[in-house]
C-alpha cells in the first residue's frame, strides 16, 4: 500500500470521525498529528479549530475574524469564514514535527488537507515532506478539486479511499486492519 492513506469524501460524510476510530482502537499513543474540529455556540457552527493529538486546541477559522483569507458561502456580502493560520503554522505544525522527530514509528495523523489548510504555504510543505519522510500517514482530503489536491492525489506515494455513507463502517475496519500489522498493535 502508499505512503499516505487519505480519506475522501462528500462533507459530512464522516472522514474525521473515521480516523478518530482508527486511532481510538490502535491507541493515540501509536500516532502524532492533529484533526479539524467544528466550532459551536448556540448549536450554530461558528468556526472550524485544530486538535491536536497532545490534547492542545487553536483556531483555524471563525466567523469573528477579520483575516482576508476566507472559505464558504457569501452572507450579507461578506464570505463567512476567516481563516487564522497561527495555529496550525506556529503550534500544530512545528509540534508533529518534534513527536516525529525521535522515529519513534508513530503514524502521522493529518486531518485534514482541504480549503483552509491549503492556504499555508507551511501547512503544503509539510505535508510533501512528510511524504518524503519515514512515517506512514494516515488523512482525509478535500473531495473537490483543488490543483494543489488534485496533484497530490495522483502522486504514488499517496492512496486516496472514497468514504461514503455506505461504506465508512467496512472503510473504517479496513484501515483499522492494514493500520495495526503496520504498527504491530495486538488484536
Amino acid at each position: 500500500m502508499a505512503k499516505a492513506l487519505l480519506l475522501t469524501g462528500e462533507k459530512k460524510v464522516g472522514k474525521t470521525t473515521s480516523v478518530r476510530n482508527i486511532i481510538a482502537t490502535l491507541g493515540e499513543e501509536n500516532f502524532a498529528g492533529f484533526y479539524a474540529t467544528e466550532r459551536r455556540e448556540g448549536g450554530l457552527r461558528c468556526g472550524f479549530g485544530i486538535t491536536m493529538l497532545d490534547g492542545r486546541e487553536g483556531v483555524l477559522a471563525t466567523i469573528d475574524s477579520d483575516s482576508e483569507l476566507r472559505v464558504g458561502r457569501v452572507i450579507n456580502g461578506r464570505v463567512k469564514y476567516g481563516v487564522e493560520l497561527g495555529f496550525l503554522e506556529d503550534v500544530a505544525i512545528p509540534a508533529t514535527r518534534e513527536a516525529l522527530a525521535d522515529d519513534s514509528g508513530k503514524l502521522l495523523l493529518i486531518d485534514e488537507i482541504g480549503p483552509m489548510q491549503l492556504y499555508s504555504k507551511p501547512f503544503r510543505d509539510f505535508v510533501l515532506e512528510a511524504l518524503g519522510g519515514n512515517h506512514l500517514i494516515l488523512g482525509t482530503i478535500m473531495s473537490p478539486s483543488d490543483p494543489w489536491a488534485d496533484a497530490l492525489k495522483v502522486r504514488d506515494e499517496v492512496e486516496t479511499f472514497l468514504l461514503t455513507l455506505q461504506n465508512r463502517v467496512s472503510m473504517t475496519e479496513m484501515l483499522t486492519m492494514y493500520l495495526r500489522r503496520e504498527i504491530a498493535v495486538p488484536s
